[in-house]
């Protein structure tokens, strides 16, 4: 296994992009990248917004190796008054993209290994729905 050092975390980010823009554009859900122009949000419908402050790894000790543990964060996003349909859909779109299970090459000898999925509760509010989805992962190595 590669070292767990240096752009590893870049990587998997990267892989894990690629994997959500792929998935979300099969579906037609638009992902809104953060620090890029965008148009505005569709005015029905929902949309995702990946935030790569979430995907920060932590380093444990298993037996004499490492397992880097991480988060991959997704808010998945709907005008208010567009009904629950649209932002569930585009929660299964997360799902879909990343079971556990899943394993995703991120480059250099380095895979990442879905282990979980998480779902906060729905918040709703006059303007906008919003639900934060969380993706767990980690990579092992030695």
């Amino acid at each position: 296994m590669a070292s767990l050092a240096g752009d590893v975390q870049a990587r998997l980010r990267a892989a894990l992009d690629a994997r959500l823009n792929l998935m979300a554009g099969d579906a037609s859900v638009p992902v809104r990248w953060p620090n890029t122009r965008g148009g505005p949000p569709p005015a029905a419908g929902a949309w995702l917004v990946p935030h790569s402050g979430e995907a920060v790894a932590a380093i444990a000790s298993l037996g004499g190796g490492a397992v880097l543990r991480g988060r991959y964060v997704i808010e998945a996003h709907a005008p208010g008054g567009t009904g629950v349909a649209a932002i569930e859909a585009a929660a299964d779109v997360v799902l879909q993209a990343f079971p556990p299970g899943l394993v995703v090459d991120a480059g250099a000898g380095v895979l990442v290994e879905v282990t979980g999925f998480e779902r906060a509760a729905l918040v709703v509010a006059r303007d906008m729905a919003l639900l934060d989805l969380a993706v767990l992962w980690q990579v092992a190595g030695s």
